[in-house]
């Protein structure tokens, strides 16, 4: 698995062993990268050695001791052993038990050096998965097949609290919250089982009772024969973000519930009927309606939808709105959406990172003089349903609010006679379905004449139980 790790090896042998010795040692480089001293007499290394390969012989050239070789080296392998019970008494005295006789083969030299070397290359692999395993920030746990824990890192220790003698051989039973379902352990089980990788989040306790979550995999380890023998758990302590989760999940709700005050009411009066329908793609939305009766004789209604979610885009759709109600008190609705569009411009060179574009409806509507003023900037086409039956898309005519600060705005302008309908919405609407523009309006010509509720042409695309997108629809009726 691992390869390529440091071996220091000393060779004092007679210049005859050398070169066979070299070669072996130099013929297992894609193991480990052998460093070696080759001499004629042994001298104490400044630092421990990984091998001493060393003729008899030069043993009793040596002014240590034996006992000393144990300081300097992790092994020793002895060659050129006389055949006599003094010399290898001598050697077993002093635990050397790797040695080869007088007169030995090549392939004896080869042999005991391959065995070394394989012994090194998993003792290295050892050492370093355990420093590995030790070392990781994050909880390693391995399990036999029934679920025991067999081996629990120390982050794991720390996490649980528990000692790892505490751990060895129980079942994570030990730190259950009883907060999972016995269908939740039902799949893990039967997913791990099949051999299949297993993820998801665990509440546990600890064991002075603190509560930890922990994003995990659980793998299966295969034996030689292919088939399960234990199960390696590697988790995530996620605790802070769950919490700080929690904590954001009030802001947010308190941020919803401030935003939702600044929505529009829903209006039905001699001249008009409006509602909406808004539903978020997560707490805080990216669409938001605007809507507003002037006077007796003049209505204001904007829908935008601003590109992206959360507390910054509803406060780009709340400047939005809040200028629009602002300037229109003394501005054409022209003039009105292009300094709308100035400022967002602004906004976004101040902050190119996190720009905000904002597509929108804008009308005025004047029964004074029986007028609507329509500026369409990027959005989605707005329908009029007369009472003819007839119905009349209005396409865009203008740029996304945010991009170009010196684009020109246009409006248009509408007779509010035999006008019984108009229909707004958000590309949510459709989007969450996987419909197209051209399928949605199919849909929307052929049903428009018959709704009367905004939920009702929610209703036309069926249930929004998972969202991809906020979806907004505004229906204005004519009395």
């Amino acid at each position: 698995m691992f390869r390529r790790f440091s071996l220091y090896i000393d060779i004092v042998t007679s210049p005859k062993y050398y070169a066979p010795i070299l070669n072996i040692i130099e013929s297992y480089t894609d193991l480990c990268e052998p460093i070696t001293n080759v001499s004629v007499q042994i001298e104490k290394p400044n630092f421990v050695y990984n091998l001493l390969l060393i003729e008899f012989e030069k043993i009793g050239q040596n002014h240590h001791p034996l006992a000393t070789l144990k300081e300097s080296y992790n092994h020793v392998i002895v060659i050129n052993v006389p055949d006599s019970e003094e010399a290898y008494a001598l050697l077993y005295k002093h635990a050397i038990h790797k040695t080869l006789r007088e007169g030995f083969y090549e392939s004896e030299l080869t042999s005991i050096l391959k065995e070394y070397m394989q012994s090194e290359l998993l003792t290295n692999e050892n050492t370093l998965l355990d420093n590995l395993f030790n070392s990781a920030q994050n909880s390693i746990v391995i399990t036999d097949r029934k679920g025991n824990i067999q081996y629990a890192n120390p982050y794991f220790e720390a996490l649980s609290e528990f000692p790892k003698e505490a751990l060895i051989e129980n079942s994570p039973r030990l730190i259950k919250t009883g907060q999972h379902s016995d269908d939740f352990y039902k799949l893990l089980w039967d997913t791990i089982t099949q051999g299949k990788v297993w993820e998801g989040i665990f509440i546990n306790k600890s064991k002075n009772s603190q509560i930890f979550y922990e994003e995990a995999t659980i793998t299966p380890i295969l034996n030689s024969h292919g088939t399960i023998e234990k199960y390696l758990k590697i988790g995530k302590n996620i605790t802070r973000e769950k919490m700080l989760l929690a904590e954001l999940s009030k802001e947010i709700k308190v941020a919803k519930r401030v935003l939702n005050s600044f929505l529009p009411n829903k209006v039905n009066d001699e001249r008009l009927n409006f509602d909406f329908e808004l539903i978020d793609f997560n707490e805080i939305g990216g669409d938001f309606i605007y809507f507003k009766k002037v006077n007796d004789q003049r209505y204001l209604f904007s829908i935008l939808d601003v590109m992206g979610h959360g507390v910054s885009s509803a406060l780009v759709a709340l400047i939005v709105t809040q200028m629009f109600d602002d300037l229109m008190l003394y501005l054409p609705i022209e003039k009105t959406v292009c300094d709308i569009n100035t400022s967002l411009c602004n906004l976004n060179n101040e902050d190119p990172d996190s720009s905000k574009f904002v597509t929108g409806i804008f009308m005025d509507i004047d029964f004074s003089d029986n007028k609507l003023t329509y500026i369409n900037a990027g959005h989605p086409d707005a329908l009029f349903s007369y009472a003819d039956g007839s119905i009349v898309t209005l396409t865009s005519n203008n740029m996304i609010l945010g991009i170009l600060e010196d684009e020109h705005v246009s409006a248009m302008t509408v007779d509010l006679n035999n006008l019984k309908k108009i229909l707004t919405y958000t590309d949510g609407l459709y989007e969450n379905h996987d419909l197209n523009l051209d399928d949605t309006m199919t849909i929307l010509l052929k049903e428009l004449n018959h709704v009367e509720k905004s939920s009702d042409v929610a209703s036309l695309f069926g249930d929004y139980d998972t969202t991809k997108d906020d979806a907004t629809v505004c229906l204005i009726k004519f009395n």
